[in-house]
């Protein structure tokens, strides 16, 4: 069957990457981090060439945010001493100034050898994402502090009017609602009924911002019929709040509102009872507004403390309004509050009693607390009644039963308290329904973790410092032969060798420095057999103690692989070596026959010819000596091999009656094949020529070879200080024979080249370093 399949080029994966909002980039595995490729679509999102990066020391990291800096630094070292991968996210500083956020995500590869490569990464702009992010957390914290300010606000008015017997308190009490909503006034009416029936409204209290005129002295805020504004009325009446802008107000209150350059209102009605007290109104001058819900359901509450205090203050029933106000607060506890005699009769109870338990006032008067708790549980009510007595305190889980049946878990505490000279229960019942189904979900979440943990493919455990099992999935005891119940609280280090304990507490003295550690370990089976796995291994805190989570993996297989490709790869290398080796007696050879067929011939310009074929035959045949004789087999380091081409140079050349130095200040640099054939076969024809024709006429002279890198780039200069050349004629030169190749030579490896011929002939040669692997050169000097 055919296979239509198709992959990606490398040109369209180039293109996607060109095109894309994804910088690619690569960046060599030391301390720095150097840049060696980036995508070239740097340019479009982050302002900056790709050259910039591949030649700008800490070019990329130099514009992360100090702030962030610090942290993606420590994301590479960690990826470079651990492996794996990492993804950071920070602020960069584009080339226009503009600060951007990133996303990399990289990862450690290595080379055959098993050695880290290089560093490779993706980056993308999440600018608007971060941008989202952080103005949903500034809403959400802008709402919790609203939140927080409203809830203290009623506290502190709260607090206030619970403690004042003064109404001088009650001007306090409206500034702190006024700052806590910002509103531009706060006020207080209150209601009066006139001997004809008729309902008035006055203004008794006001708050006004900085800069807002005050109200209070208003005489036509005082004894206005409240047919003068029917919409306002009803709502009030019927005891619901107004929460309007004034332009959605009808008339005539919003002529009203206008009037007075009010933007929206807020008029919460006060209730004692059933008695409709008056209205707080909260008005805002400078813009339109609703008010949220939790505002609403505070400043109710607020409303209601205040309609309390006010009523206490002008009835002076203080002692009757405590009590009120106390039971207010008993009823709008979401708890059940009962009191209940020896016999279990109830005495007291709230509204939430009757609510939660469905039963009304009447039928609670002669009910006893066995009534709404179920038969089961009798046994535990009255043993819960028996602790109070013991304890005068007691706590106890009985469930509550609903008159229409249904059964609530409910959590008691009671007390023994004093109740018209006699000893009651005062009993306090809190719904646990939700702690209940939180249990149950956190037991289910413990048995979906042990399913996940005993599904892992391979094993798990957990520790604590005393390096004691806690905890094993069901590979762990299958790997060492004994049942899951037998490991836990054993010593992990008993089922390890003498000689692996060494290595692992040195390891775990690693994972208690770093918090993390990966390493192969060799635990003995129950059988005594010796297992391969891999550990990653962390740290972790709970409950203010420290544990170790790990998990490993078999490796057995994976460490024949390896046995295996090591044993392939020395086989290659050594017949690799053999070839260098042949290939350099086979140029021996075709040298020898050339040295021969110089001796049938008395031309001397066919020797001079044939002795130049054997120099560049054996500069070949030199770098595959250097080559068989070295442990990469496809990389030579140059600064040998110029000194022995050198030597073989001089003792292949007659100088003359000139004595010639050759000086040479070569860095250690290492090049492939593909590279150094033609460097060398330039230089020899180079160094060559300079030997045989600069020193005519001189009885001395001297010849400099240069070599460096810098960034990835090599830097060569051939320097002699003879004759050199200054007429037009002697430019003829550079369409020899030798000249030809060196031109032919130098653009195989790509390298750009000068030639001076003032005070001597310098040659400045430099080329990129190939950093691929290889093993074979392809010559092309025609």
């Amino acid at each position: 069957m055919k296979d239509n399949r198709k992959t990606l080029t490398s040109s369209e994966v180039e293109q996607l990457f060109e095109d894309g909002s994804i910088i690619v980039f690569k960046c060599e595995p030391s301390f720095a981090y150097p840049t060696t490729f980036v995508s070239k679509n740097v340019e479009k999102i982050l302002g900056f060439n790709r050259d910039y990066f591949l030649t700008t020391p800490n070019a990329w990291s130099g514009r992360i945010h100090p702030d962030n800096r610090e942290r993606v630094s420590t994301s590479f070292h960690n990826i470079l001493e651990n492996g794996g991968a990492a993804i950071n996210e920070y602020r960069f500083k584009r080339k226009d100034g503009r600060m951007v956020w990133l996303r990399d995500e990289i990862k450690l590869l290595y080379n055959e050898s098993g050695e880290p490569s290089s560093i490779l990464g993706t980056s993308f702009e999440i600018t608007d994402r971060k941008i989202s992010e952080l103005e949903a957390q500034r809403e959400i914290e802008n709402e919790l502090r609203n939140r927080l300010n409203f809830q203290n606000a009623l506290s502190l008015c709260s607090n206030l009017l619970v403690d004042a017997s003064e109404i001088s308190v009650f001007d306090e009490v409206l500034k702190i609602l006024q700052r806590t909503t910002g509103s531009g006034r706060v006020y207080f009416f209150t209601n009066k009924t006139t001997p004809e029936g008729e309902l008035l409204v006055s203004q008794k209290f006001e708050a006004c911002a900085e800069g807002v005129i005050p109200e209070i002295d208003n005489p036509e805020l005082q004894n206005i019929p409240y047919k003068e504004f029917p919409f306002f009325y009803q709502r009030l009446k019927s005891n619901l709040i107004v929460n309007k802008p004034t332009e959605e107000l009808p008339s005539p209150e919003k002529e009203l509102m206008q009037a007075q350059k009010i933007s929206s209102v807020l008029l919460l009605p006060v209730f004692q009872g059933d008695d409709w007290f008056g209205f707080i109104g909260f008005d805002s001058l400078t813009e339109a507004r609703s008010w949220e819900q939790y505002e609403l359901l505070t400043l109710r509450t607020t409303v209601e403390i205040i309609g309390n205090f006010l009523k206490r203050i002008s009835m002076k029933e203080s002692l009757i309004q405590q009590r009120n106000f106390t039971q207010q607060i008993l009823d709008n506890l979401p708890s059940i509050l009962t009191v209940v005699d020896r016999k279990m009769n109830l005495l007291l109870w709230n509204k939430t009693g009757e609510k939660l338990t469905g039963y009304s006032a009447d039928e609670l008067k002669n009910m006893s607390a066995f009534d709404f708790v179920p038969k089961e549980d009798h046994k535990e009510l009255i043993g819960a009644m028996k602790k109070i007595l013991a304890h005068n305190t007691a706590g106890q889980e009985v469930n509550v039963q609903h008159k229409r049946g249904m059964i609530s878990p409910y959590f008691w505490r009671g007390n023994i308290i004093e109740m018209d000279g006699k000893e009651v229960f005062l009993l306090v019942g809190l719904n646990i329904s939700k702690q209940k189904e939180m249990e149950r979900e956190l037991i289910e979440e413990k048995r979906f973790a042990d399913a996940i943990i005993d599904g892992l493919p391979g094993t798990f455990f957990m520790l604590d410092e005393n390096l004691n099992l806690v905890r094993a999935n069901k590979n762990l005891a299958q790997d060492i032969g004994y049942s899951v119940e037998e490991l836990l609280n054993q010593k992990i280090l008993n089922y390890f060798s003498t000689d692996d304990k060494q290595q692992l507490g040195s390891r775990l003295n690693e994972l208690f420095e770093k918090g993390k550690v990966s390493l192969e370990t060799s635990p003995v089976s129950k059988d005594g057999n010796e297992l391969t796995r891999n550990v990653n291994a962390v740290l972790f805190e709970r409950g203010g103690e420290t544990f170790i989570i790990g998990t490993g993996q078999d490796i057995s297989d994976l460490k024949k692989r390896e046995r295996e490709l090591r044993a392939s790869i020395h086989e290659k290398e050594v017949l690799l070596q053999e070839i260098h080796h042949r290939v350099k007696n086979n140029l021996a050879v075709i040298s020898g026959l050339l040295e021969l067929q110089v001796h049938e011939y008395s031309d001397p310009t066919f020797s001079r010819l044939i002795q130049e074929s054997q120099m560049r035959i054996q500069t070949m045949a030199m770098i595959h000596e250097k080559l068989y004789r070295s442990e990469s087999l496809s990389r030579i380091f140059i600064h040998e091999y110029i000194d022995d081409l050198i030597d073989q140079i001089r003792s292949s050349i007659k100088i003359g009656n000139a004595e010639i130095s050759v000086n040479t200040e070569i860095e250690d640099v290492e090049l492939n094949i593909n590279q150094a054939i033609p460097f060398a076969l330039a230089l020899n024809e180079i160094i060559s020529n300079s030997l045989e024709h600069a020193f005519k006429g001189k009885d001395q002279g001297k010849v400099t070879v240069k070599l460096e890198e810098r960034d990835g780039v090599i830097y060569s200069t051939i320097k002699d200080d003879g004759v050199g050349f200054s007429t037009e004629e002697d430019l003829s030169t550079f369409n020899s024979l030798g000249m030809t190749l060196i031109k032919s030579l130098l653009s195989q490896i790509e390298a750009e080249w000068t030639i001076d011929g003032k005070g001597g002939v310098t040659y400045r040669i430099e080329f990129r370093k190939d950093m691929e692997k290889g093993s074979s050169s392809s010559l092309d000097i025609i």
